[in-house]
């Protein structure tokens, strides 16, 4: 009983810290929704020949399958 008394202030303290971090830089929900969406709508991605999963024309690799990439 005594540890938890110590451990939620410091769970607590710990996602406010986190939370203000990801504010400061940039990255809450919306920021990471938004690019998402653009990630998918770009139409500057093609699909894997192989999982068929959208990635960049200049890849090697597929980052998804990791099947080699004709160039």
């Amino acid at each position: 009983m005594e540890i938890l008394i110590v451990l939620i202030p410091i769970v607590i303290i710990a996602v406010l810290f986190l939370k203000g971090f990801d504010q400061i830089a940039g990255r809450g929900p919306k920021q990471v929704s938004d690019g998402i969406r653009r990630a998918t709508e770009s139409g500057d991605r093609i699909p894997c020949p192989m999982c068929a999963e959208r990635i960049l024309p200049q890849a090697k690799i597929c980052p998804f399958c990791k099947s080699q990439l004709k160039t």
